[in-house]
């Protein structure tokens, strides 16, 4: 009880938003909720596990963050922040069912958690304490290189389409008139990524903060799309195995990196913490 008093706006509509997926994650294994192609029910299954994972580590960093841990406020941030990226396409393009209110509760609760200060800090000393642990130009290639593959892979989906008037045979196979990733990937991931990396270079306030978080997110989701690749597999449906490989190093590169980014030692009081600005990333 302790804990939960200590939690701020944002961090209570955060553990909201993780609850809320977790019950959309659960309830995706009940027969029959799904009404989609048999194609996305083995893909959504994949993820529905990948997404109780996230709800774990969200539930881990709000718990070290109410206690004043900067480790678990980068945690919060980035699980927080997969779990929003996946539940879009549950949101948006999954068929409507049951569980559709809580698909959206899981937005609604995590962007307003967003919205209220989440990724507010009192930039200054936390931005030394995060970036003091961090390797900076391996960070920064990296996630460089994580942009331009997501990029490349992306735009060629969409130049193919455009100049021979099909649907790539993965929305053609879903049903769908078009791909959620294409959106997220473009609009926001590749964007922080390459803002991250060009700031963690120059060694400019936000990089560092910017960039452990997607070290927590990338992980996250890396797994769930290893998930649904195998469960498709078990499906019946061809094994990416150029997929796996890739999804294989993001994972093993990103947790390593994260690893060191979260072995903080010093720790902001739960007043510096609180105390926040919002932290500077333009």
């Amino acid at each position: 009880m302790k804990t939960i008093r200590r939690l701020t706006i944002s961090e209570r509509l955060a553990a909201l938003a993780g609850i809320a997926a977790a019950i959309a994650s659960i309830a995706g294994f009940v027969p029959g909720l799904y009404r989609d192609r048999q194609v996305i029910i083995a893909q959504s299954h994949g993820f529905d596990i990948g997404d109780l994972i996230a709800v774990v580590v969200l539930g881990l960093g709000i718990a070290w963050s109410a206690r004043g841990s900067l480790r678990g406020r980068v945690v919060t941030i980035g699980a927080l922040g997969y779990l929003l990226y996946s539940f879009v396409t549950y949101a948006f393009v999954i068929v409507l069912n049951p569980a559709t209110l809580i698909y959206i509760a899981v937005l609604g609760f995590g962007g307003w958690s967003f919205f209220t200060g989440l990724a507010s800090f009192n930039a200054q000393g936390s931005e030394m304490i995060v970036a003091s642990r961090l390797l900076r130009r391996v960070t920064a290639g990296f996630l460089l290189v994580i942009a331009a593959l997501f990029a490349l892979n992306w735009l060629r989906e969409i130049a193919t389409s455009v100049v021979s008037g099909q649907l790539p045979p993965g929305l053609a196979a879903a049903g769908w008139p078009m791909n959620p990733p294409y959106v997220l990937d473009l609009a926001f991931v590749i964007p922080i990524a390459l803002l991250a990396a060009v700031r963690l270079l120059r060694r400019q306030a936000g990089g560092a903060w910017l960039a452990a978080s997607l070290l927590v997110f990338l992980p996250l989701l890396s797994v769930s799309v290893l998930l649904m690749t195998v469960l498709m597999a078990i499906d019946g449906q061809p094994l990416q195995l150029p997929l796996v490989a890739v999804f294989v190093a993001v994972i093993a590169v990103s947790t390593s990196l994260a690893w060191l980014v979260l072995q903080i030692r010093q720790q902001p009081s739960k007043s510096e913490l609180t105390r926040r600005e919002p932290l500077a990333v333009i």
